[in-house]
């Protein structure tokens, strides 16, 4: 046996015998091409400090943000909130039609209808709506009270309680009211709402309809 196997023999059977240097096996040397062995990674750096989450951006100390830049912890706009139901008493009351009519304007884009609008309309006898269009609103329209001879794209109709009338996007269209002794009341939709803003041009009335 050759003394370099003797002497780590002697050493693996516990005799305290330490291999002197030229007896411990040298070190393989790496294959051609091979990269050498990286040395440890020191990772007290990333170590994040008591009560942060062990990710990057808190070991690097900046705030986590979504694909739009905003922070994560950040709540959105929110959107106009939608009223889903309106009172008589909250919906605002505007003097139309030279004092001769009334619009409360219920459901619009101010109580977050977005896609269409609603509003209850009166005509005292004699009340005309002169002759208009709305280019982008559908109008669709249910009598409640009374009669009044509507023109709708050159066409003239008698209107009364009971009736549905609709009118393109577009279409030249006007009303007068015919009955003698009681209003006119209606109520008017608009798709794509917008053209009943006109109403609050008029003098705003606070008192609840049908007073």
């Amino acid at each position: 046996m050759s003394p370099r196997l003797l002497l780590s023999a002697l050493a693996l059977m516990g005799l305290g015998i330490a291999p002197p240097s030229w007896a411990r096996e040298p070190a393989p040397k790496p294959a051609p091409g091979a990269s050498s062995p990286r040395p440890p990674v020191d990772t007290s750096r990333d170590t994040p400090a008591p009560g942060t989450k062990n990710t990057p951006d808190a070991a690097r100390g900046t705030q986590a943000t979504s694909p739009t830049g905003a922070a994560s912890g950040a709540q959105p706009t929110s959107a106009r909130a939608v009223r889903h139901r309106v009172t008589t008493a909250e919906a605002p009351r505007h003097i139309i039609a030279g004092g001769k009519g009334r619009a409360t304007l219920f459901l619009n884009e101010g109580t977050g209808a977005t896609a269409a609008s609603l509003t209850l309309l009166e005509l005292q006898p004699g009340g005309e709506v002169p002759e208009h269009t709305h280019d982008a609103s559908v109008e669709i329209l249910y009598i409640e009270e009374g009669a009044a001879d509507m023109t709708v794209s050159g066409q003239t109709l008698r209107v009364s309680k009971g009736d549905a009338v609709y009118i393109p996007a577009g279409a030249k269209h006007s009303a007068r009211v015919v009955t003698p002794g009681a209003p006119f009341k209606a109520v008017q939709v608009y798709a794509g709402p917008g053209p009943e803003q006109r109403f609050t041009q008029g003098p705003r009335e606070n008192v609840p309809h049908g007073k």
